[in-house]
């Protein structure tokens, strides 16, 4: 009867431990299972503030980035408007005849421009202004508590524009003139961010650009980390 009782005991602990194995293994398959799900509905979550922003060409391109494979290096979306496509792409590099700055005086590169990524990301101190890449319009200002945050869209001409996001303060209005010299925010970590910095992107004609290769073009030498 002991060796019966024992013997019980010890045929428990061994279920306990496979229930606990078996609870772990399917944990971490229903986790990597969900992930790419989890990636492109925050993306759709994200895209009706990039619809604001750019309108519906760039949606379809942006929800296509969310769940083609990283391989590629440049997608294109067709759809039934007056536009014809949108071009992601690493090797595009911006041409303007107006003068270029950089938005923040001091930064650091945090992540730079890719597939899943149309943007420039620059770490800089809580409350740094931030200037816009070129003389323009404002044409929106927006606060907001997710994606990207309080931001800012400026037209240059010539279907240039840039976008500003993250801001701790917007310090412009839509409709305002702005010049390099303008105060357009303050650096900031609103919307989804994981720390203070700007989150930079360029847009002209139906293109992500890149800006790191646009900043590198126009000023001949490699952005490097001011701080």
């Amino acid at each position: 009867m002991v060796r019966d009782f024992f013997m019980k005991n010890k045929i428990s602990k061994i279920q306990k431990q496979v229930d606990r194995k078996f609870n772990l293994f399917a944990f971490n398959f229903f986790v990597k299972a969900i992930k790419p799900f989890s990636r492109f509905f925050r993306r759709v979550f994200e895209a009706s503030q990039i619809r604001q922003v750019f309108g519906v060409l760039v949606v379809s391109s942006f929800l296509s980035v969310s769940v083609l494979p990283s391989s590629y290096c440049t997608i294109q979306t067709k759809i039934d408007t007056n536009l014809t496509s949108v071009v992601v792409s690493d090797f595009e590099i911006l041409e303007t005849e107006q003068s270029v700055r950089l938005p923040v005086d001091s930064f650091m590169v945090t992540q730079g421009f890719s597939f899943f990524h149309p943007g420039l990301d620059l770490a800089a101190i809580k409350g740094s202004p931030v200037y816009p890449i070129m003389d323009g319009k404002v044409i929106a200002a927006s606060l907001g508590r997710f994606g990207y945050g309080n931001h800012v869209l400026i037209d240059h001409g010539s279907g240039i524009k840039s976008l500003y996001a993250h801001l701790a303060k917007i310090e412009v209005q839509e409709g305002e003139k702005v010049t390099q010299q303008s105060i357009i925010g303050l650096i900031g970590s609103t919307g989804r961010s994981t720390g203070p910095h700007l989150h930079l992107q360029i847009f002209q004609d139906g293109h992500w650009e890149n800006p790191r290769a646009f900043f590198e073009g126009y000023f001949g030498k490699k952005l490097a980390s001011t701080r």
